[in-house]
């Protein structure tokens, strides 16, 4: 069957042949993939050349956003059947630390980890699948047009979740106690940033408004740009960020009143920084984009641990989610779709089928969002 992804020794994205998986044990599930996102991840593997293929192979299938179709079932599988539209997770365990041990793979503490399209394992730009049952989820059937968003939102929604654990040793965050950061109600009465207005920028845009959280969007994209356009749907708030430096960026970011949250998307690491800068007392700084690259930028380090020490500030790093954000991003998704109504649809923008890889991952436009490959069509 045809397979795009990595070969070793040789630069840029390739199309090769795989024979057809099987099922071999009990729990193992063989799925049908529909549709694989590209995301910062992959265009970023090709662009820096980052090959890691496992031992004694000499190529490595791509894509780690997808859903699909249940084919076939091992004999042990209890919670999927043919016909189930389903998505799976990223990342297996180590088997050796607690975390991994305990289903949370997205902490693993040795580093032993692999991940399904971009460490060791294949991805999901092929025709089908084999996987163990713990790591695919249903999809329900209103969702399965969104489905390929779910483990960018799942990113998104072990982000939100680390605010919403740390900052709850808050008493309050407001003059109103039933706006706990554990209340139903936890994002009236706090403002936010938002560094980025890719996929997941939007995404946790989409969460925070979700949460009544008076939301800020900054991006390098000018005000007509289809991001932009999607942030506001969400009654979210637009900086141009294109014309200033980081430092005016600070301080126009700092000029909107107290910033609860940052959630940082971007992957612009002297952004990234300065922005620290713009933490109040008792804020909280979630960092999820990845930069590439080496920059040497000075920081008053004195400065930066008086301030965070004096003010109670949390600066955290979150990366990959597990099965929990999967089902997560799913029971949210609904509610994303049914209240700001096409605003899903419209982050897809480019659509291409599996023939046409090459195109999809040369892809060079200003008003891209998403990139979807239509490995099959739905019937």
């Amino acid at each position: 069957m045809l397979a795009v992804g990595m070969a070793r020794g040789k630069p840029g994205v390739h199309a090769f042949e795989l024979p057809m998986p099987e099922i071999k044990q009990p729990d193992e599930v063989l799925v049908r993939v529909k549709e694989v996102g590209l995301d910062g991840t992959d265009f970023n593997m090709l662009r820096y050349g980052l090959q890691d293929i496992a031992e004694g192979r000499n190529e490595m299938v791509m894509g780690h956003e997808m859903v699909g179709v249940v084919e076939a079932t091992g004999s042990g599988v209890k919670s999927l059947s043919p016909g189930d539209s389903v998505t799976m997770t990223v990342r297996r365990g180590c088997g050796q630390c607690q975390p991994c041990l305990h289903n949370q793979s997205d902490m693993c503490m040795t580093g032993l980890y692999t991940e399904r399209g971009i460490h060791k394992l294949d991805g999901f730009l092929t025709r089908f699948s084999v996987e163990q049952e713990q790591y695919i989820v249903k999809v329900p059937p209103q969702l399965v047009k969104f489905a390929v968003l779910t483990e960018p939102l799942s990113i998104v929604e072990k982000g939100i979740e680390q605010i919403r654990i740390i900052q709850s040793r808050l008493p309050w965050a407001c003059a109103h106690p039933e706006h706990t950061f554990l209340s139903e109600n936890w994002g009236m009465c706090k403002r936010a940033l938002v560094v980025g207005a890719g996929p997941l920028g939007l995404l946790a845009t989409a969460l925070l408004r979700l949460a009544e959280v008076n939301t800020y969007v900054t991006d390098i994209v000018p005000e007509d740009s289809p991001k932009v356009h999607l942030a506001k749907h969400m009654a979210a708030n637009y900086i141009d960020a294109s014309s200033k430096t980081p430092k005016e960026l600070v301080e126009l970011s700092c000029a909107l009143g107290n910033l609860d949250i940052i959630f940082e998307a971007s992957g612009a690491a002297a952004t990234a920084v300065a922005l620290i800068n713009c933490m109040v007392r008792s804020s909280i700084y979630v960092m999820t984009g990845i930069p590439r690259g080496d920059l040497v930028i000075q920081v008053d380090a004195a400065q930066l641990v008086r301030q965070m020490v004096r003010f109670n500030q949390v600066l955290v790093g979150s990366v990959n989610s597990n099965r929990s954000h999967f089902e997560m991003a799913l029971r949210d998704m609904g509610k994303i779709d049914s209240r700001f109504n096409g605003m899903l649809k419209e982050m897809f923008t480019h659509r291409f089928r599996l023939e046409d890889y090459k195109q999809a991952f040369a892809l060079s436009d200003p008003k891209h969002i998403k990139t979807v490959i239509e490995v099959e069509p739905w019937n």
